[in-house]
């Protein structure tokens, strides 16, 4: 009996839980909620996604709480996500929803979303997502996001033209028509690389809110990329100054009835003829004043009408498509899914390679992102040398010889076998020493950060977008609180802020410490904060010896007063023009792109000062030459091939602001996905040009305070000014 009495006390302990123990449902917590994990159940790890919250009140009196999201990081740290905006009061029998924006870690993955009564810890009502949940991505994946009407769509089409290796980026089509879930703020579409957007029967204009479609729209202005459709409803947008108005790239004049389709056929490689419906099948007379027109309703002289166009807006990209593609005419054409594989080419940049790179690419460095060699460059410190690999290799090398065959050969020379019990310990202990030696003199002796700011502005629109990158490295054991600070003054621009969120800065791929690594083991069991509206992240932990890698992203407004007159040559297409300094801080490393060229300003650009583009013409060269044929923009070289290791940090930047003008992975060898929006080569080729350079300073600095002052290492500012380019003069 007294052998089986702890086993019986343990059975009855759990008996008694399990009557006690229930968990917390709708009807204890005199609630009743939804919860909507992503965009029509799918997400991508390690970007910033949503999570919905359909609250009733079921209580016969007001409930206060919060809407509160846990998910672990990359590091598979639990991050908390809940802001003052995700408070709220709930009337007896009224029902509300809250939209909370998060990042999901590393497999495996696990998202805890729930509601929290005001003054309580405890959920009061709570949801688990894990793997069982389904609809997690790779953080690489391609997604198109349909709105409205299902479209004949090929996912499995789309993989092969877009991306052949779906190790690498597999293709995702999202189909949502419940308008009412979709994103109220733009940081929400982060995911989605590609939007479909049919206005015709889908009634999208109507049951939109206002801040749905605002998110949408700045969306694109903060690099996404569109395919709109307005045939009968584009007049009613421009005139109603609706949202959508400032993305169609000219003035509708008048809504054609009938209209020669043998262009859209052409287009489509069709084998029969599209029968329209005058009534309904209606066509939007454009008058381009913003972008290239890509197809006419006829392939002649007699062409009327443009019915494809295709626009720079912001530091995105509009497919404006002048007619209604949900339609039952369209429905019964069987070339309208080879008319929406060729507007989703387009969108793409159809010809881009750098999602070709194979399996067999995969590097020692451990990543196939250009995001990836980004974080391992910010976490290096000068004053801190990492322990490598070759050396722990070597020194087990080194310790197995010692102990093995040198041990057994000195012995049998002095015939003292027996001696292996002293000389087996001190091996032992001459590497312990060695070990502590080594990770007592390598690492720094105070916490260390670098910072990387990049900040763009379209100076057409006045809008801002900030991508900023911090890395943390802690000699010990240590937590962090950090905050994205807006900074202002002398030399630096006045730029109004209007959103910001950090967290967390991922790395794709399955290598060590990567978002597709299954990985069960945590270091580190301390919870953090981020989410907040004003960036700051709470208590951030770093292990000791250790690195901690976030990213932030905001959006703002700035006037930056007269903008130059830019245009193409009509017979050489060079650009033309002057240009002047537009911020009131000296700018280094200047120099301006359009259309496949670099323009070299020089190493300085002062405040005011002014420089004529056609005096740079004899200095400029092709994109691929500049940047990656010659060094440092001389005339002459040798070509400067690509290291996925060594590379310093200005020079993997800038591959990423013009990954696909520079020659992409064929280049690199690295694919260009995880943070593809910073590329900007598409709006070289569409009536755009580029001003890039460096700074001393910019608008944002993160403050990281900790139980040690941080060191600041290395820093490096970044600044692009986007020009409207006129065809001609």
């Amino acid at each position: 009996m007294n052998n089986h009495s702890p086993l019986i006390r343990i059975t009855l302990a759990c008996l008694v839980m399990a009557v006690t123990w229930q968990p917390v449902d709708a009807q204890q917590s005199g609630l009743t909620v939804e919860y909507e994990l992503g965009i029509d159940g799918e997400f991508k790890r390690g970007v910033w996604i949503p999570v919905r919250a359909e609250v009733m009140n079921n209580r016969n009196q007001e409930f206060t709480g919060s809407f509160v999201v846990e998910a672990d990081d990359i590091d598979g740290v639990q991050v908390s996500y809940t802001n003052e905006q995700q408070q709220f009061t709930l009337a007896p029998g009224a029902s509300l929803s809250r939209t909370q924006y998060i990042k999901v870690g590393r497999l495996p993955w696990r998202v805890v979303a729930g509601i929290k009564q005001q003054g309580q810890q405890e959920y009061v009502d709570q949801r688990l997502f894990d793997r069982g949940s389904g609809g997690n991505r790779k953080a690489t994946s391609y997604f198109v996001m349909q709105l409205g009407k299902s479209l004949p769509i090929s996912r499995s089409r789309l993989q092969s033209s877009l991306a052949a290796d779906a190790e690498l980026v597999e293709v995702s089509i999202l189909q949502e028509d419940d308008f009412e879930s979709l994103p109220d703020n733009w940081i929400g579409y982060e995911a989605i690389d590609l939007m479909i957007l049919p206005t015709g029967t889908s009634g999208i204009l109507e049951r939109l809110s206002s801040a749905q479609a605002r998110a949408i729209r700045d969306w694109v202005y903060q690099g996404g990329r569109l395919i709109l459709f307005a045939g009968k409803n584009a007049q009613r947008i421009t005139e109603a100054e609706h949202a959508f108005s400032d993305l169609i790239p000219g003035q509708p004049q008048a809504i054609v009835a009938d209209w020669n389709t043998s262009g859209l056929e052409n287009f489509g490689t069709a084998q029969q003829r599209l029968f329209l419906d005058s009534g309904q099948d209606v066509l939007s007379d454009l008058q381009v004043s913003d972008g290239r027109v890509l197809l006419r309703d006829q392939e002649n002289a007699q062409a009327q009408y443009s019915l494809i166009v295709r626009s720079v807006r912001g530091f995105g990209m509009v497919v404006f498509v002048a007619f209604d593609i949900d339609t039952p005419a369209f429905e019964n054409w069987n070339s309208t899914a080879t008319v929406l594989e060729k507007l989703i080419a387009v969108g793409r940049n159809a010809g881009e390679d750098d999602d070709s790179l194979t399996g067999q690419s995969l590097n020692h460095a451990g990543y196939q992102d250009l995001s990836g060699q980004l974080r391992a460059a910010m976490e290096k410190f000068d004053s801190v040398t990492p322990v490598r690999f070759i050396w722990i290799a070597a020194l087990l090398a080194f310790f197995v010889l010692l102990i093995g065959p040198l041990d057994y050969y000195v012995l049998e020379r002095f015939n003292r076998y027996q001696l292996t019990w002293v000389t087996f310990p001190v091996a032992v202990i001459l590497i312990g020493v060695i070990v502590t030696v080594m990770s007592n003199t390598l690492p720094g002796d105070s916490p260390l950060i670098n910072q990387l700011h990049v900040v763009d502005i379209d100076a057409e629109s006045g809008e801002v977008r900030g991508t900023d990158y911090l890395a943390i490295y802690s000699p010990e054991v240590s937590a962090f609180d950090v905050q994205l600070q807006m900074k202002s003054g002398a030399g630096i621009p006045e730029i109004h802020r209007e959103f910001v969120r950090a967290s967390w800065h991922g790395l794709p791929g399955t290598g060590l410490g990567a978002l597709g690594r299954n990985s069960f083991q945590t270091y580190i069991n301390h919870d953090y904060h981020a989410g907040g509206p004003d960036g700051h992240l709470t208590s951030v932990p770093v292990q000791h010896g250790g690195t901690k890698s976030l990213r932030s992203r905001w959006s703002g407004s700035i006037a930056l007063g007269a903008r130059p007159e830019l245009y193409a040559d009509p017979i050489s297409g060079g650009l033309r023009g002057t240009v002047t300094n537009p911020l009131d801080v000296e700018l280094f490393d200047v120099e301006i792109l359009f259309d496949g060229r670099v323009y070299p300003v020089g190493r300085s650009f002062k405040p005011g000062a002014t420089v004529d583009l056609f005096d740079l013409s004899g200095d400029s060269q092709g994109i691929d030459n500049y940047y990656a044929r010659y060094q440092d923009g001389s005339s002459k070289g040798e070509r400067r091939s690509w290291s996925v290791m060594n590379e310093p940090i200005h020079r993997i930047v800038k591959q990423m602001m013009f990954n696909q003008g520079i020659g992409g992975a064929k280049y690199t060898g690295l694919i260009n996905r995880y943070e593809e929006f910073l590329d900007l080569s598409h709006a070289l080729a569409y009536n755009r040009a580029v001003l890039v350079a460096r700074t001393s300073q910019s608008n944002s600095q993160f403050s990281v305070t900790g139980e040690q002052a941080a060191a600041v290492g290395q820093q490096s500012h970044f600044y692009r000014v986007v020009y409207k380019v006129a065809n001609a003069k």
